[in-house]
């Protein structure tokens, strides 16, 4: 191959992910090869955000891949940069997102004096994909074109690259593209017992995962579940497949309790690209037979179906769906379901400012416009129950690592994706103080977010597991801070709530508003324990 059909590795790199549909990259970036990977990036069109944290970046990387349907891309340098994006990687790998984060190695002759910075990049990160070895990459195109081409395709999955100053600015040959893998069609004897399954069902009942949450899906499932006539529970990470005002719709599934009373009552249970990675700590407590509908086949399991059907799941249930005849389940049995989720959800404090309360309040200022984010914690219960979602990833959340720390970034992520639409994140002030420089990004950004800080000065979730214990108090609860000043101090606009009556003027002055806003909620957690016993049975 002649020079002329070379080009840098950076470059190559570059041009690759803008025609696969990167539009930004998120980073914090080094003296070394990031900058040079900065250069080639903004010279091929791709937007770059610093950050003010490594893991923040990764989960940016992350959502922004998954809203565009395309790879998302972090950057960071080595050693301390590569260390702090660790738990980024690991949410990119348990919340199934498509992040290929790009830290700087030292040279091989460097490796012969250095210890400054030092230890094995690679053995650190490599527990933490998806596929463990198979995703880090070598600095070569093949490798990298293969895990591009693979895009979103089920399960997406993270990546690391780790080049030195020298092997990403060094010359390639210039390949052409990759094209995407073709899917593995179903088979026959699958689908057949699927469709027995079926057919000696009379009261079927659908669980639908974060599997089902992309736009190919949504039409094939909706169609599926209403000739189905049964009722369906979403994953957090599922919610808005079937939309909250479905007459299918019946709440919430987490592998809890408050769903028992609707799949208790079916004689078939229909998991539809149920990730197993999305639920809770307890074992799987039903009878009835299970048919698990998936894009790819998770080991370990909670259960062993009694018939299983691999491959693209838009296409599976078309297949399905020509057969349905409907079920014995009553409209009105349904909607009871969800009701009794709701309920279930509503639980008040002590006269104070309750979580549920300020959710359905922010659902109706907002209305239908900006996607939602939420954190781990205690808030997280309202925020998923009464957000209303019409469509799928209109609410993002970690629910596969379920790390704190993750709605600010995913919030700026989709802000940016959409900035019309912008988007509201949820968070408690735990997790909040663990990103609490992305307001800086925010700022910087001038992103269309509004960041309601559920504001209780305590660990919740599990302070409420320490009094059930009985133990003393550890340092689980602290002095509320003033985030309204603090955010100021960033440029928001802001809002401190200490009493209902505050509640729906800043709210209305929120949604009205664009750019960085943040409301500063002093949240009563009376209400938390009730709400965590009706979904997990106990705390």
């Amino acid at each position: 191959m002649m020079a002329s059909d070379q080009q840098r590795f950076v470059d190559w790199l570059a041009a690759r992910l803008s025609r696969a549909g990167t539009a930004r990259a998120f980073g914090v970036p080094g003296g070394g090869g990031s900058l040079d990977l900065v250069a080639a990036l903004r010279q091929h069109g791709i937007d770059t955000l610093v950050t003010a944290r490594e893991d923040a970046a990764v989960i940016m990387a992350g959502v922004s891949g998954l809203l565009a349907q395309a790879p998302g891309l972090a950057f960071t340098t080595k050693g301390p940069g590569l260390a702090s994006a660790s738990n980024g990687l690991a949410a990119a790998a348990l919340d199934r997102l498509p992040a290929l984060l790009i830290a700087e190695a030292f040279d091989d002759d460097e490796l012969g004096y250095l210890s400054h910075q030092v230890y094995d990049q690679a053995a650190l990160v490599a527990p933490l994909l998806g596929a463990g070895d198979a995703d880090l990459l070598p600095a070569e195109t093949a490798a990298l074109d293969a895990w591009i081409a693979q895009g979103v395709l089920m399960p997406c999955r993270p990546a690391v690259l780790l080049p030195s100053s020298a092997a990403i600015v060094r010359l390639v040959d210039v390949p052409a593209d990759a094209l995407p893998p073709e899917p593995t069609p179903p088979s026959a004897r699958t689908l057949e017992t699927a469709q027995s399954l079926l057919a000696s069902s009379r009261r079927p009942a659908v669980v639908v995962g974060l599997e089902a949450a992309r736009p190919e899906v949504s039409g094939p499932l909706r169609d599926f579940v209403a000739r189905l006539g049964a009722p369906a529970l979403s994953t957090y990470m599922a919610k808005g497949c079937i939309a909250d005002t479905a007459p299918g719709f019946a709440g919430i599934f987490t592998g809890g309790a408050i769903e028992q009373a609707c799949l208790r009552q079916a004689d078939l249970i229909i998991l539809v690209g149920l990730d197993p990675v999305e639920m809770i700590r307890k074992p799987w407590s039903y009878e009835a037979p299970v048919l698990d509908l998936c894009a790819a086949v998770h080991d370990p399991h909670y259960l062993v179906p009694q018939g299983r059907v691999v491959g693209p799941l838009a296409g599976i249930l078309g297949l399905l769906a020509g057969d349905l005849d409907g079920s014995d389940w009553q409209a009105a049995e349904i909607a009871g379901h969800r009701q009794y989720f709701l309920d279930g959800m509503a639980a008040g404090g002590d006269g104070g400012l309750s979580s549920a309360a300020i959710v359905k309040a922010a659902a109706a200022a907002f209305g239908a416009g900006p996607r939602l984010t939420v954190d781990a914690g205690a808030h997280m219960f309202s925020a998923c129950a009464f957000w209303p979602c019409a469509e799928p990833l209109d609410l993002l959340i970690s629910n596969g690592l379920a790390s704190m720390g993750f709605a600010l970034p995913a919030g700026l992520a989709a802000a940016l994706h959409e900035p019309a639409r912008g988007a509201v994140v949820m968070t408690g002030d735990g997790g909040l103080l663990m990103c609490l420089g992305e307001l800086k990004t925010a700022a910087e950004a001038n992103a269309n977010v509004c960041v309601m800080v559920f504001n209780d000065g305590r660990l919740s979730l599990i302070d409420i597991k320490r009094q059930e214990r009985q133990f003393p108090d550890i340092g689980m609860s602290w002095r509320q801070p003033d985030f309204a000043a603090v955010a100021r101090g960033f440029g928001f606009e802001a809002w401190r709530i200490d009493d209902a009556g505050e509640l729906a003027p800043a709210l209305a002055a929120a949604a009205a508003g664009r750019g960085p806003r943040l409301i500063d909620l002093r949240v009563d957690p009376g209400g938390y324990n009730d709400q965590i016993k009706a979904l997990r049975g106990s705390a």
